[in-house]
């Protein structure tokens, strides 16, 4: 038996066997990718004749077991067939769940942000794992961590919002659900994304430069994937498409290598976002041919070039030879390939797993959570004159607007009904594919600013394939059967069309209460409003929704306003005219049960917003934890000419601040006790806050904890978020949470670019919202410490 099949040799000596008995070009063919879109299985003969290291999966088939037998046709060959036998690692995208033929799909990753329920997320990614494993994919081009800080940018529903702290908690936990912890080769190798800044770009424009300071990038942008790298051992990471300092950030030797594998100790493997390297020839024009650009990304740390070889190709044997790049290079990314591949046990056992598919598809216990995560996630933004929960006595309940009876609504960007509706609009537009395997959905509007309506079979598909999953206007109905539900859409979700409006008023008018859905599409393409390439200058609802919801507003009739969208709520007139205003975003295969749910008391509403909603795409970019001296936290402060509103033309101040959500009870935090007044910077405490629930409902809290550093030797945050917990709370009841705060988890970068735990007074801040802080206590870190910044904590534990 030859070293690198002897599984009970070191991973290390197996690599160096294998590496050893390679070619030149099977070197190359680990660090590239195929990616096949066919009606049928290809014959892979014909694809990939000597192997390939990776490929992009097979997802869109009447059902899994047929994409099951496409993972096993490939595997087989590459195992039997190709003279190394090397499996390939099959990747597909899995944030909200594996995007595949009947994988659950839970809620969108801003959703999963307001939950604010790590326990969850983690169960939620132990689930994916298990059906990615039985179908034979082993790597999730997931989570990601971009930081959300610009409503302009499409991508917002993707990430879990706009805090690191938050981000890391909630990522950190998806990367140790997904990867199996215990026992890596019945994991999922885990490939955080997008390296890094991405979510902060020139104009809100998806791919652009990323304006972002050095210290701004460690402190907030990396820290998600410090988190990932040092708690769960992330194996993987994806570029972003941007360029940062005059760098594309795919051929950036100073962020892939000395930042992410020198400072941050990274020992995974990094993959090209698909069409990378081509961006460094177009646009970014700094290398003049695609051979160029794959040498100066595999010299920057670029292992893997998705989704096809164009950069990393046989041309490279003559760059070898020229001396333009050295084989140790070449080598590096080959081995850190085949280390992953040997981590996660793919060549004992590369096949997907029938009988386990069969078990892990379509389980009760998917569901049941599926649902709860949505219920946490649906955000209660107002409710004044206790307008929720409604009452089951109502007798007629209209439900209009866009999203009434619509179950594409439920689903984002990277979710399989997404990626049906994407395939059939770019059929609808007659677009064809410009090479095997390589999607470009081109925007083509016969006017600026066009949004063409999507095609009826997209509904009709989803509802075929969703068969569990209800459009709102029937959730409620099956929730309320005594009550006539009648749902008419009105206007369409974009555009000038006002056709059935005046029939959605009519509906209405005749109606005891009223649901108005509003808000965008999202997904890609011309028939969205939001996504992946859908950026915006206006963040406002689009079309004549506000003109829609005025003319509601009219009727005078009790009316609850659910919001779907990719982006928060970002209107003044609903938001200041409505009583009742629920934030939605895509809550996943239960959205219309889990809503209605909501409206009418069987689950009290507990999530929170994640990211700051601005009151228009003037104030951007806005968010809770600005540094001292910008922004609306600092309206009004030490100036020649002081502003308290901020703008000569209306307040800096956001329409609803990060953390905030209601309930149907109330919360009143009792007091805040530290356990020392003084620690050390090895050192820890613990704060204890008292939380009773004064209402009449059982009901969940999200108790968040912040910290301000008083002051400091650099410009810090106004405060930022240290710590969170999800607490169940009977009616009358009082409990006790406490947080353990370690004093590496407050330190920042020092004028040196130094991880520093600085001497000085802190003062920790509790409360239900970053603007509704309810106690405080100060307390002294005694000495200054410059550490070790791969090894600090990152957010505080609880620990009751």
């Amino acid at each position: 038996m030859k070293t690198y099949q002897d599984k009970s040799a070191s991973i290390e000596a197996r690599v160096t066997d294998l590496m050893a008995r390679m070619s030149f070009a099977q070197k190359i063919d680990q660090i590239t990718c195929l990616v096949t879109i066919t009606p049928d299985i290809p014959d892979f003969r014909q694809y990939v004749p000597n192997g390939i290291g990776n490929v992009g999966a097979f997802t869109v088939a009447s059902d899994a077991q047929q994409i099951a037998e496409y993972a096993y046709r490939l595997q087989k060959f590459l195992v039997e067939e190709t003279e190394l036998g090397i499996p390939a690692l099959i990747h597909c995208e899995a944030a909200a769940g594996a995007q595949f033929t009947e994988a659950n799909v839970f809620p969108c990753a801003v959703a999963q942000g307001s939950t604010f329920d790590t326990a969850k997320i983690s169960r939620m990614a132990a689930l994916i794992k298990d059906q990615m494993y039985a179908v034979g994919f082993r790597q999730a081009l997931s989570p990601v961590f971009d930081i959300a800080r610009d409503a302009r940018w499409g991508r917002i529903t993707e990430t879990y919002g706009e805090d690191p702290t938050l981000t890391a908690a909630m990522g950190s936990a998806f990367v140790r659900g997904l990867q199996d912890m215990q026992d890596r080769t019945r994991g999922i190798a885990a490939t955080a994304k997008h390296y890094v800044g991405h979510g902060v770009t020139e104009g809100g424009l998806n791919m652009g430069r990323n304006l972002v300071t050095e210290r701004e990038l460690e402190e907030v942008h990396c820290k998600p994937f410090q988190a990932a790298i040092s708690e769960g051992g992330l194996m993987g990471v994806m570029n972003s498409y941007c360029s940062m300092n005059g760098e594309p950030v795919a051929c950036s030797r100073k962020l892939l290598t000395d930042l992410l594998r020198g400072r941050m100790g990274f020992a995974g493997m990094v993959v090209s976002d698909y069409i990378s390297i081509d961006r460094i020839v177009d646009p970014f024009c700094v290398a003049s041919t695609y051979t160029e650009a794959g040498i100066k990304a595999l010299k920057a740390g670029l292992d893997v070039e998705y989704p096809r070889p164009k950069g990393y190709t046989y041309e490279l044997r003559g760059a070898v030879e020229r001396g333009e790049i050295d084989m140790e290079t070449i080598d590096q990314a080959v081995r850190r390939v085949l280390t992953a591949k040997f981590t996660l046990g793919l060549f004992e056992q590369p096949y997907p797993d029938r009988e386990m598919l069969t078990r892990v598809l379509h389980t009760q216990a998917a569901d049941e959570l599926n649902y709860a995560m949505a219920t946490e996630a649906v955000t209660l933004l107002k409710n004044e004159r206790s307008l929720l929960p409604l009452s089951e006595q109502v007798a007629k309940i209209a439900v209009i607007g866009p999203h009434a009876d619509s179950v594409r609504s439920y689903f984002a960007p990277f979710s399989y009904p997404a990626v049906l509706d994407m395939t059939m609009s770019r059929e609808e537009d007659g677009q064809g594919w410009e090479e095997p395997g390589l999607i470009v959905y081109d925007i083509k509007q016969q006017y600026v600013g066009q949004i063409r309506e999507t095609t009826p079979r997209v509904e009709k598909r989803i509802r075929n394939d969703f068969q569990h999953t209800k459009p709102l206007w029937l959730a409620i109905a099956e929730r309320v059967p005594r009550a006539k539900v009648v749902v008419a859409k009105g206007i369409n979700y974009a555009g000038t069309d006002i056709g059935g409006m005046d029939e959605a008023l009519d509906t209405a008018a005749d109606a005891d209460v009223v649901i108005l859905t509003l808000g965008g599409k999202n997904g890609w393409g011309a028939t969205s409003t939001v996504g992946e390439g859908v950026d915006a200058t206006s963040i406002d609802l689009p079309g004549t929704q506000e003109s829609f919801a005025r003319a509601v507003f009219g009727l005078h009739k009790p009316t609850v306003v659910v919001h779907f969208d990719g982006r928060p709520l970002s209107n003044e007139y609903v938001a200041s005219h409505f009583d009742a205003i629920l934030e939605a975003w895509q809550l996943g295969e239960f959205g219309g049960q889990a809503l209605a749910a909501v409206l009418f008391g069987d689950v009290n509403p507990s999530g929170r917003l994640p990211i700051t909603a601005a009151r228009n795409a003037g104030q951007l970019p806005v968010y809770y934890a600005l540094p001292r001296g910008s922004g609306y936290v600092s309206a009004g402060h030490t100036g020649m000419i002081r502003n308290a509103n901020g703008y000569i033309n209306d307040t800096a101040k956001p329409l609803f601040c990060f953390g905030h959500g209601l309930s149907y009870t109330h919360f009143a935090y009792r007091s805040l006790t530290l356990s020392a007044r003084e620690i050390s910077p090895d050192g820890r405490l613990t704060a204890t806050v008292t939380l009773q629930n004064t209402g009449e409902r059982d009901g969940d809290e999200v108790v968040q904890l912040y910290v301000t550093d008083t002051v400091a030797s650099m410009v810090r945050p106004t405060m930022e978020l240290v710590g969170f917990a999800r607490v169940a709370v009977k009616a009358k009841q009082t409990v006790t949470v406490s947080f353990e705060i370690e004093a590496s988890q407050l330190a920042f970068l020092d004028a040196d670019m130094n991880w520093l735990v600085e001497a000085g007074e802190y003062v920790l801040k509790v409360g239900g919202a970053s603007d509704r802080i309810e106690q405080s206590a100060a307390f002294v870190i005694g000495d200054s410490k410059v550490i070790d910044g791969r090894t600090r904590a990152f957010y505080a534990r609880t620990i009751n």
